[in-house]
């Protein structure tokens, strides 16, 4: 198989005029790219970083990240994202724990205990002439973070080689002019930036701060836009959304209630589609335009993906029968950096497991119902979260709930929720215990928090950890 510089050089051979890179201030086509690429990957081997350094990446510019990132697999190293909106406590201490050999940075601020700094900034500026490129797809990986929502992040480490073949199961990117709103700083827009050089698509950079999305998308000729579910609300509420009709829109990283979908149908476009992946495996489903319905569908398999419910003895479910999922893709990880309790849960026998539960429905729909972790279990009843946030969303003044157990003495769990209001609108905690339980009888929520803002991590995904901090739980309550 191709490394990624031997496919960047093709794109550059086939077709060098083809842009890779666009920003609102410049472009860069392939043979353009290919030559920053490997004047970057000489001046990386100049400073001492080859297939034996693991590398700590901390640029925020994305443009020039993509760049570093591309010169790093070249050189056949190690790499992970340190990124400038973690903390140095954070940084230092995945750094610690890959025992990071070089940080890669535009700014001395970012060095970290025990790793040679080297700067990116500096290597347009020398010479940094070098042998004939000869990376080894063996030798070059990339460690990708876990979400951290529910618990301690850990560390996946892929191969250039499986992150080709993931890329693969994404051919609609070759011909795509990919917008996406996430900072490359996040695992999954950098994988997806990947997808985009592997198979020559054209990856579009927004401006930095506040900027009108739909005016730059249309400026740039975009034919797709990758947001998340907090970025879908916004985008849906801007007043020219609808000359955005033609272009797709693809979403992902968690949940998408259905008035979600309905406003990007009714106000953005009908080319919706919404994936379901995790960071261990990629992509794994997506719905595509014209399946979205109330059981806020998943969609299909992807081809090549194996995908299994099972019950707690691993034995496969029929059709319609809720249980635990298990996928087979290409190019999944096989394990977690340096965490052999999380392996043995969630790799198994050639088998990933999510952690979620879900069903397959008779037209091969799947319907993810919630975190497994996650589930509530209230006097022997079992409460999805994501029942409770469904019912609660679509209260016409809540915009996100988030919904969890906290544990009773005497009924061993029961279900709370927080929300965040729309912007503008208020509504009493009683009218919404009113709501929930008109709609969800004895699952309804015991207590409703309503707060200014959901807490959320960097990637938008609601941090429930800190919800129930904000419950002022401590111990089990009766």
């Amino acid at each position: 198989m191709p490394t990624f510089f031997d496919q960047l050089r093709q794109h550059a051979i086939y077709r060098p005029e083809h842009e890779a890179i666009v920003t609102d201030l410049y472009s860069l086509n392939y043979a353009e790219v290919l030559c920053r690429v490997e004047t970057g990957h000489n001046y990386l081997r100049n400073s001492g970083i080859g297939p034996d350094a693991r590398v700590g990446l901390t640029i925020a510019d994305e443009v020039e990240h993509l760049l570093a990132s591309l010169a790093l697999l070249a050189t056949g190293s190690g790499q992970i994202i340190l990124a400038t909106h973690d903390s140095l406590a954070l940084r230092s201490c995945l750094a610690e724990k890959l025992q990071i050999t070089h940080v890669l940075s535009t700014d001395e601020k970012y060095r970290v205990s025990g790793a040679a700094f080297v700067s990116w900034s500096e290597q347009e500026s020398t010479d940094s002439s070098l042998s004939v490129i000869k990376p080894s797809m063996s030798s070059a990986t990339l460690y990708l973070r876990t979400s951290g929502t529910t618990g301690d992040s850990n560390l996946v480490p892929f191969s250039e080689e499986q992150i080709a073949m993931q890329s693969e199961q994404h051919p609609e990117y070759a011909n795509e002019i990919v917008l996406r709103l996430a900072s490359i700083e996040h695992n999954n827009s950098k994988r997806h930036r990947l997808y985009a050089v592997w198979l020559g698509g054209t990856n579009v950079f927004h401006p930095e701060g506040n900027f009108d999305v739909v005016g730059f998308a249309l400026r740039r000729s975009v034919t797709c836009i990758d947001i998340t579910r907090m970025h879908a609300s916004d985008l849906a509420a801007s007043e020219n959304a609808y000359k955005l009709s033609a272009v797709k829109i693809r979403t992902a990283g968690s949940g998408v209630p259905l008035d979600v979908r309905q406003r990007i149908l009714d106000k953005i476009t009908k080319n919706l589609y919404v994936r379901y992946g995790a960071t261990e495996c990629g992509s794994i489903a997506s719905a595509m335009p014209g399946e979205h319905d109330a059981e806020e569908t998943s969609g299909r398999p992807f081809d090549e993906i194996n995908l299994q419910i099972v019950d707690p003895d691993d034995s496969v479910l029929p059709t319609g029968h809720t249980g635990e999922i298990r996928v087979q893709t290409p190019g999944m990880a096989t394990g977690y950096y340096d965490s052999p309790d999380d392996d043995a849960k969630r790799f198994r026998k050639g088998w990933f497991y999510p952690g979620d539960l879900g069903c397959l429905r008779s037209d091969g729909q799947l319907i993810v119902k919630g975190r497994k972790d996650d589930m509530i279990i209230l006097n022997g009843i079992n409460i999805f979260p994501a029942e409770i946030e469904k019912v609660l969303e679509s209260h016409p003044m809540i915009k996100s709930a988030a919904a969890l157990a906290l544990q009773s003495k005497v009924h061993g769990q029961i279900p709370v929720a927080a929300v965040e209001l729309l912007p503008g609108k208020t509504v009493s905690v009683s009218e919404l215990n009113a709501f929930a339980r008109q709609h969800l009888s004895l699952r309804a929520p015991r207590r409703i928090l309503v707060m200014s803002r959901l807490p959320r991590n960097s990637q938008g995904k609601i941090m429930k950890r800190e919800i129930r901090t904000s419950f002022g739980q401590r111990t089990s309550i009766s």
